[in-house]
């Protein structure tokens, strides 16, 4: 239910400050800029790394990258929240495949609604706990992924599940070339982009990781928000999984295993503040394309497994310590 002093704050456009005011979000870690580095990255690439242009190369790219796109716009709006981020998001993605796989038979669009309700339910009981009940999110997330995978490896047996019917519908080619996760990519970041800078949803997720005890005092309710991050992201990373397995046929445990830390990298790298309140959800989408532009060079480049890990943990730490940096001065422009 909502209380009176809630709905006022949901009746009352959230006030902005004045220009001067402002904190500058872009100078160091906005989509502009990271989509500079990325833009010079794939011109490089295209030049001196051997066998990147070919266009099974870039076909397999972009839906790696817009698979892990639409995990990490989802993440996104946890981590904006404060909230850190969600460890069970790969435990998802998995099942969330299976689910599809599994249910295959009943029709491509039934089992696609199969999966992402599963993948919604998932987000509110992981909402609920951390918002309402106050749980910490890394800890709750943990458990739920435990839960999770302990469950489909209860159903399944630990076993390939192979989808019965025709799933071409989800994994058709645009213009004969680009695969439709990348469409799909395109419509959930600019969906998300559109909700975080016009809906009093997204304005309130970011008050809430910029200073939760103030957005209180203010009369705003931070649990529903919280809730409502975990639904989105839980639905997105359920998405990510069925279309992965419309592409694959098939579903298992290990399908898209590296989702969750890949989304979380994208998130990280893309500048989104893992204390809150700083970025948005093109940061991770940019974030996303960098990250999958860059394990696509190191692997063509016959960098081993463990090497690339490596690179994508020094990224990380510098991504976090230039985010620190930059999210300083905002954080003395609120005092």
């Amino acid at each position: 239910m909502t209380t009176q002093s809630d709905s006022a704050v949901l009746a009352t456009p959230v006030p902005r400050r004045p220009r001067s005011q402002r904190p500058s979000h872009r100078s160091m870690s906005g989509p502009g800029a990271i989509g500079a580095v990325t833009a010079v990255l794939f011109v490089l690439a295209c030049i001196f790394v051997s066998g990147f242009a070919s266009a099974n190369n870039l076909r397999a790219l972009m839906l790696s990258v817009s698979l892990v796109g639409i995990v990490a716009v989802g993440l996104s709006l946890i981590t904006m929240a404060g909230r850190i981020f969600s460890l069970s998001l790969s435990a998802v993605v998995a099942t969330a495949a299976i689910i599809f796989a599994a249910n295959l038979h009943l029709g491509p669009w039934i089992a696609m609604a199969l999966a992402v309700a599963f993948g919604a339910a998932t987000g509110l009981a992981q909402g609920v706990l951390v918002g309402l009940a106050h749980t910490n999110p890394i800890v709750t997330t943990i458990a739920a992924s435990a839960i999770i995978l302990g469950v489909a490896q209860l159903v399944t047996g630990g076993l390939n599940i192979t989808g019965e019917g025709d799933a071409s519908v989800f994994a058709t080619m645009l213009f004969g070339t680009l695969p439709l996760e990348v469409l799909v990519f395109f419509a959930v970041t600019a969906a998300a982009a559109l909700l975080y800078r016009y809906t009093n949803l997204g304005r309130t997720i970011t008050l809430i990781g910029l200073n939760e005890k103030a957005a209180a005092v203010a009369g705003l309710r931070s649990w529903p928000r919280v809730v409502a991050a975990f639904i989105i992201s839980g639905t997105l990373a359920a998405l990510a999984g069925a279309l992965l397995a419309a592409e694959s046929g098939q579903g298992n445990l290990t399908l898209g295993a590296s989702y969750g830390f890949d989304a979380i990298v994208a998130v990280v790298v893309g500048g989104i503040s893992v204390k809150g309140g700083l970025g948005n959800p093109v940061n991770a989408a940019v974030g996303a394309f960098l990250v999958g532009l860059l394990a696509n060079m190191l692997v063509l480049m016959g960098l081993s497994y463990e090497d690339q890990l490596i690179f994508q943990g020094v990224l990380v730490l510098v991504a976090v310590v230039v985010t620190g940096a930059s999210a300083k001065p905002a954080a003395a422009g609120r005092r």
